[in-house]
């Protein structure tokens, strides 16, 4: 096929998507919002439902949300991608790395819950416990994190839409943002947890039904069918570091350092990404647990089912003539930008596949980028604004920011992604680069929730030095391997491998090293002293401060800490404490399955044999079967009360409203405008005061 062959659909279909059903997402969730606000008694206009939705969201929510979180662009891409380059084990590495993080998160998410029951963002958490300088500190390296994850997936997905719709790429990456931007602002939290489901609904039934498709098409009949493929391309194809260069074995040493580099930027993500820690400060206490245990175990399924499918198709189908590149194979530069997954979408399944992707495509970064809108809006209302600029702040002035913050992101994340692309950085190379950079605050961030002695002095010192030094073996190691420092020599896989090892376990000893001169004693109580915001002013983390490494002015200056209360009654706080132990060993369970007891076994001089591939294939699937129902259809039953009691009160409120207006109209026309004007508010008002009741 022609160049001008690979893009499958016109111009004005990626116009389309990206600005027409932007803007149909965001006048939707303001109407939503609107619905939200009059039946629910859920104000978006209010920092604490616009922050952490009013911390109401339930199991199903909870668990589709955080297989939202994780449905990145850049994951279904890049997993793809990998696939293609090292063969069948890429893709389960890349599930794995997800999967162990999400179970980490949970235990988190119920330490954050238990410790501090009102926190909005993890930032202002280190700032009650460690002042300003640790502060600023972790704004600049959360603010780096946000960053760098919208960049990379702008990136990703920009640059599929340009393969699929010959648009130009600057234009689809300012215009992906568009509709995220205007329903962020009109919705918060809650919105971003509404369409995360809208999303991920379309996402999944999308995925389902293609990679469903890559078993029939002309080329492969069945799954079977790929597999013989895949043999008859083994003959002519050999993959470096795999055994006998087969695709077809898991023993791989590319497909592992991958792995382990996507691992430890996916550990940094969780902890780094403010939107994770805002949706479990969000989730209901008692959805805390199992909604994020259902979403982690249910999203393995996607990077390992598409990467599976989709990039080992891409191996068989490439010599094919329905592949779009034929006669010739990918380049080096296809490949890196995520071309993989839209040309196998094409080849399986033509202008239909074509289209579906770039739904796909837009709605993994519409769903993801919200999220992380939120993260930046509210560092720069709660962690700068009101705790620095105006400590007076009134409840409709941090919202205010919150809005400006989310229009100026929106702007400067497609500007920064453009410069990137313009001095020739990819999608693959910020995947393997992005680990060295937002590691070196994983841990000390971890341990602020986790170890009472850690000092203030451990908590500053720690992460930049291990920024530092993980940027400096990461230079080092490529001068070394290649001989020059390039944008080429610093993607490779081992240098950006020792360079993620640096950054993330120097900081770790770096903290306990410091920590041990001069320990703090840290009382958990102090960060009950956190309040929700209300619209009068109430105690924030700037009038908590410590003053020292052992004490601060929020004993001094406000109350005694054993007058505290916690504001959960004591069962709710041991059920709370139950589920950490439980979530503790889950996480252990899970990084044993994905890390040891499954992987390692087939890590042997072993190539996938016919009944051993399928069978491998068929329970991918299944699985992301199951990650549908656990994203699309359980928040439906776990919130059916939620929704029934919704379309009662939208119902009556309406059916009563219509019942005012006749009874108005069969009125004598001498009675004043105000008599019907104070009825119809009457009306409203009381239905308001009874769903609040409600």
């Amino acid at each position: 096929m022609s160049d001008q062959a690979l893009v499958a659909l016109p111009q004005g279909a990626g116009y389309g998507v990206t600005v027409g059903l932007g803007l149909v997402f965001g006048i939707s969730m303001i109407l939503v919002s609107r619905f939200l606000s009059k039946y629910m008694n859920e104000r978006s206009d209010h920092s604490e439902m616009f922050m952490v939705a009013n911390r109401s969201v339930g199991t199903g929510l909870t668990a589709s949300a955080v297989i939202s979180s994780w449905m990145w662009a850049t994951a279904i891409i890049w997993t793809a991608a990998q696939g293609y380059l090292y063969g069948i084990a890429a893709p389960f590495w890349y599930a794995a790395g997800c999967t162990i993080q999400i179970a980490l998160m949970t235990v988190l998410a119920i330490h954050a819950k238990v410790k501090i029951p009102n926190g909005h963002t993890v930032l202002e958490i280190v700032k009650l416990r460690y002042g300003t300088e640790a502060h600023a500190v972790f704004i600049f390296l959360c603010l780096v994190t946000n960053i760098l994850a919208v960049t990379s997936m702008i990136l990703g997905a920009a640059g599929v839409i340009t393969a699929l719709t010959g648009m130009h790429v600057v234009a689809s990456t300012f215009l992906l943002p568009l509709g995220v931007v205007i329903y962020t602002v009109a919705g918060g939290l809650k919105a971003t947890f509404l369409t995360d489901y809208v999303h991920t609904t379309v996402v999944m039934v999308l995925l389902c039904w293609l990679t469903v498709r890559t078993f029939n098409n002309p080329a492969i009949n069945g799954v079977g069918s790929l597999y013989d493929v895949l043999v008859k391309r083994d003959e002519t194809r050999t993959i470096s570091g795999n055994y006998l260069g087969s695709a077809l074995s898991f023993k791989s040493k590319g497909a592992i350092i991958f792995g382990l580099v996507h691992s430890f930027g996916d550990f940094a993500l969780v902890i780094m990404d403010t939107s994770f820690w805002q949706k479990g400060f969000a989730a209901d206490t008692g959805a805390a647990m199992p909604g994020y245990m259902l979403g982690g175990i249910a999203y393995f399924a996607v990077p390992w089912a598409v990467g599976t499918t989709a990039g080992l198709a891409a191996i068989g189908l490439e010599t094919s003539s329905i592949f779009p590149t034929y006669p010739r194979l990918m380049t080096t530069a296809e490949i890196n930008a995520g071309y993989v997954l839209p040309y196998t979408c094409m080849a399986v399944a033509g202008k239909g596949g074509a289209f579906a992707l770039l739904l796909v495509v837009f709605m993994c970064v519409t769903s993801t980028v919200s999220a992380q809108l939120i993260a930046v809006s509210s560092i720069s209302s709660f962690d700068i604004y009101r705790t620095y600029i105006n400590p007076e702040a009134s409840d409709k002035q941090i919202i205010r920011v919150s809005h400006w913050s989310v229009l100026g992101f929106g702007v400067f994340a497609p500007a920064f992604a453009t410069a990137l692309h313009y001095g020739g950085i990819d999608l693959n190379w910020m995947g393997y680069f992005l680990a060295t950079v937002i590691c070196p605050g994983m841990f000390p961030m971890a341990f602020t929730i986790l170890w009472r002695k850690q000092s203030k002095a451990a908590v500053i010192i720690a992460p930049l030095a291990g920024l530092a030094s993980g940027i400096a073996v990461w230079i080092s190691t490529a001068y070394a391997y290649s001989g020059g420092i390039t944008v080429l020599s610093l993607e490779g896989q081992l240098p950006c491998l020792w360079g993620a090892l640096t950054s993330t376990f120097s900081s770790a000893i770096y903290s306990i090293v410091i920590t041990y001169i001069k320990p703090q004693d840290f009382d958990w109580r102090i960060f009950l002293l956190l309040n929700a915001v209300e619209e009068d002013k109430t105690l924030i983390a700037s009038e908590l401060s410590p003053s020292n490494d052992n004490s601060t002015t929020a004993i001094q200056d406000n109350r005694n800490l054993d007058d505290v209360v916690h504001p959960f009654p004591a069962t709710e706080i041991k059920r709370l404490k139950r589920a950490g132990t439980i979530a503790s060993i889950f996480s252990v369970v899970i990084g044993l399955l994905t890390w040891v007891v499954w992987p390692l076994p087939l890590y042997r001089n072993y190539i996938f044999t016919r009944p051993f591939f399928m069978g491998w294939t068929v329970v991918s699937e299944i699985w992301l079967f199951f990650c549908l129902f656990v994203a699309v259809v359980y928040p439906l039953i776990d919130g059916r009360d939620v929704l029934a009691k919704a379309g009662r009160l939208a119902w009556g409120a309406l059916t009563n409203k219509k019942e005012k207006d006749e009874k108005v109209q069969s009125e004598p026309s001498s009675v004043p405008a105000s008599t019907f004007e104070s009825v119809l508010v009457g009306s409203e008002k009381d239905v308001r005061d009874g769903l609040k009741s409600t």
